[in-house]
């Protein structure tokens, strides 16, 4: 290799190092954060926030007895904390702690996150104009560490695809442009699905409160779709020509592929509930292709969207060393 194609493989490598040390102390400390949480609930007899029935943003842990919950909560915490030492003693973690670290967590994942961050925009509103209370179902613990399982996620993604970025030998593939299409398209589907329900077309109309929360989501989801899109156009790589004093420069690596991980992990929380509402036939949901099929998509679209992040990604550390060649 000359010495020209060292300096640039130095390039990706020490972007590499400077994450890994702050994201596999992150998961390490964050893993650590649950097994303090089981083993204080357990001692104290206090009720799991991650196993409160009551509390709307509790995770599956609510199926299973408090004992048995603070157990399973500690365990995913303690191979979470092993992940993220693992990975910083030798650089990388072998695939099965990290699928088994990634799976765990996901299974302390609930729904509620998703309304949580979707709906926070619109709380904040109505509290400017003096309505404050919704907002104080933000104080829940259980809320709290679902942020700190999505974030642990999310890192636990970034860092597997920055070793692929370091492992990268340049093999090109149409793969990651059929998933990020995939990502575009599924959102698109859905916002379709939602602004026929909310004019009220035949078989597939909604009452006016759930057709508006639903157009609301629609929109969202058709937002997210266009975002998505910047992942393999020119604008998703460098800001476009109106944006007064970032015009043409690049966009930092991490706007781009950080947000559409937290959008991956966030539709798979959500998807829960969307679904388990298919499956209990919800009598508020119309019972039409349109409407299911878009919601059975959901987690096809979580996983698009990591694939398209790390096509995104791969394909600018390979501009990057072509620079600076």
């Amino acid at each position: 290799m000359t010495e020209q194609g060292k300096f640039a493989k130095g390039v990706v490598a020490q972007g590499f190092v400077a994450h890994s040390f702050v994201a596999h102390s992150f998961v390490a400390v964050g893993g650590g954060v649950l097994v303090l949480v089981a083993l204080v609930c357990a001692i104290t007899g206090a009720l799991s926030p991650m196993a409160n029935p009551s509390d709307f943003f509790a995770s599956s842990l609510t199926l299973l007895p408090q004992a048995a919950a603070n157990l399973v909560l500690a365990l995913i915490g303690a191979v979470t904390t092993a992940t993220g030492l693992v990975t910083a003693r030798r650089g990388s973690a072998p695939a099965p702690l990290r699928v088994a670290s990634i799976g765990g967590l996901l299974v302390l994942l609930g729904p509620g996150v998703l309304a949580a961050v979707g709906y926070l925009p619109f709380l904040l509103v109505s509290a400017l104009a003096g309505d404050v209370a919704p907002l104080r179902n933000y104080l829940s613990p259980a809320l709290v560490l679902q942020l700190v399982v999505v974030a642990l996620v999310v890192t636990l993604l970034l860092s597997w695809i920055e070793q692929a970025v370091r492992a990268d030998r340049g093999e090109t593939s149409n793969r990651g442009l059929w998933w990020t299409w995939i990502a575009i398209a599924v959102p698109l589907v859905y916002t379709v699905s939602r602004v026929l329900m909310a004019i009220g077309i035949p078989d597939l109309s909604m009452e006016n409160s759930s057709g508006a929360a639903g157009l609301g989501l629609g929109a969202a989801a058709a937002g997210g779709a266009v975002l998505t899109w910047g992942l393999i156009r020119p604008w998703g790589e460098r800001f476009p020509r109106w944006m007064i004093g970032l015009a043409g420069k690049r966009v930092p690596v991490r706007m781009a592929v950080v947000p559409a991980l937290c959008a991956a992990v966030l539709v798979l929380a959500g998807s829960r509930m969307l679904l388990s509402q298919m499956l209990a036939d919800n009598p508020g949901i119309p019972n039409n292709v349109v409407v299911w099929l878009p919601i059975w998509l959901w987690p096809l679209w979580s996983f698009a969207l990591v694939a398209a992040a790390m096509h995104y990604r791969l394909r600018r550390a390979r501009a990057e060393v072509a620079i600076a060649r």
